[in-house]
């Protein structure tokens, strides 16, 4: 009974990603569509591998978001985190691959079914914030694992860098880090660029 539940999500998710998109595309919504330029701009000299650049425009956005600039963190595109995501996300594939690309897409078009106007990354950082900050406390089940997902996996990745330790009050392992060539550090994207 769970794996239908699970599946019919997973059928929703799709459905509500694809209605969203096609409601954008057909101008429903009454806003013009950024091309593929629009998410080029994005990318910043990533190449991403697993997602799409569009999806790693929205992802790169949604971390933004979800993280803001604090202090003396450094930025979310200074540790890389939406390259990472992309690397872990290359050597999974299968349904998790496609759950994260469904959310993304979710992402970038539901906010103009929600009463904010614009794609995602269209919108402005205080309308952004907002649309997360609703999706965090909707009932919608849904729009809540979207949330809470990408919300993880951003701070997972960005956390993970080591600059960001102090701000944690952690002062980083006791043993010394082996290079792991597969892995998904800061230091493996070095070559992939």
């Amino acid at each position: 009974m769970l794996k239908q539940v699970h599946q019919s999500r997973r059928g929703f998710l799709k459905a509500g990603g694809a209605t969203a998109a096609g409601i954008a595309i057909l101008g429903v919504a009454g806003v013009a569509a950024p091309g593929g330029e629009h998410y080029d701009a994005f990318l910043e000299g990533e190449s991403p591998t697993a997602l799409s650049n569009k999806e790693f425009a929205v992802l790169t956005v949604a971390s933004e978001t979800l993280i803001g600039q604090a202090g003396d963190l450094p930025s979310v595109r200074e540790t890389r985190t939406a390259a990472r995501i992309d690397r872990e996300l290359s050597m999974v594939q299968g349904r998790l691959l496609t759950d994260v690309k469904a959310s993304l897409l979710y992402i970038e078009y539901a906010p103009m079914l929600a009463g904010f106007g614009s794609r995602f990354t269209c919108m402005a950082s205080s309308e952004r914030t907002a649309y997360m900050e609703r999706l965090s406390h909707t009932d919608d089940a849904l729009e809540r694992s979207i949330f809470f997902g990408l919300r993880f996996l951003t701070i997972f990745f960005f956390y993970s860098d080591n600059r960001t330790w102090n701000h944690l009050g952690y002062g980083g392992p006791l043993v010394d880090a082996k290079f792991y060539s597969a892995g998904n550090r800061i230091e493996n994207l070095e070559g992939l660029t």
